[in-house]
């Protein structure tokens, strides 16, 4: 298994371990009144240019607290049968220390916001920073990944109140084959994930999260989007 395919894996948990910038902008939303949340999604997969595709099964999110006024929050994070596909062998993926050999755990912030299309329309959306993590695939060293990842809130629609709202993060691919987040732009800068080889010194290499997430608050919330 490449250093590179590792890479892959780390991304995959680190993507959803929502650890956002403190900074403020116009293009915040809010999710008015909830104050605490769980999670629940059916995993998700990392792709790369010329890497074999990392995929967990499940995802867990407890712990999960909003801040007055609803933009941030914190949350723990497990990402569950994580594994990829080597000449047909089956690799289990883990963060350091985890006790599980094919679970990747993690915690962190998450920062609503809108984002824009090339027309400018502007739809609610998650930014996610990730803070540097760890992980291991079938014994091989370590591999960090830090950086950025936007996903879109599919539900519920600005100005509606609702106890659950729905994450989705998509990628693409351009001519040359690379892949990336389907969004990157957010307050006229891209933001996008890089990961490393070599205990966090080596050549970064850029990938695209794909996966749904539901969250549940512990109350209705209004997200409000002006």
């Amino acid at each position: 298994m490449s250093k590179k395919m590792m890479l892959l894996a780390l991304a995959v948990a680190s993507a959803a371990l929502f650890a956002l910038p403190a900074f403020a902008s116009a293009e915040e939303i809010h999710w008015d009144t909830a104050a605490t949340f769980t999670g629940t999604g059916a995993g998700g997969t990392l792709k790369a240019k010329g890497e074999p595709t990392i995929t967990c099964g499940g995802t867990d999110v407890t712990n999960g607290t909003i801040s007055a006024g609803g933009t941030t929050g914190t949350m723990t994070l497990d990402f569950t049968s994580c594994h990829t596909f080597i000449f047909g062998i089956t690799a289990k993926c883990h963060t350091a220390g985890s006790p599980l050999d094919n679970t990747i755990a993690s915690s962190g912030t998450s920062h609503l916001i809108t984002w824009k299309n090339t027309s400018g329309t502007a739809f609610p959306a998650v930014l996610v920073t990730t803070v540097t993590t760890e992980i291991i695939c079938a014994g091989i060293s370590s591999t960090h990944v830090e950086g950025n990842v936007i996903g879109t809130i599919t539900s519920p629609a600005c100005g509606t109140s609702s106890k659950t709202m729905t994450l989705s993060f998509t990628s693409s691919v351009n001519a040359s084959g690379d892949v990336t987040q389907t969004h990157e732009l957010y307050t006229g800068k891209n933001y996008d994930l890089v990961a490393r080889t070599g205990g966090g010194g080596g050549t970064p290499i850029t990938a695209g999260l794909e996966g749904d997430a539901t969250l549940t608050a512990n109350t209705a919330g209004t997200l409000t989007c002006t």
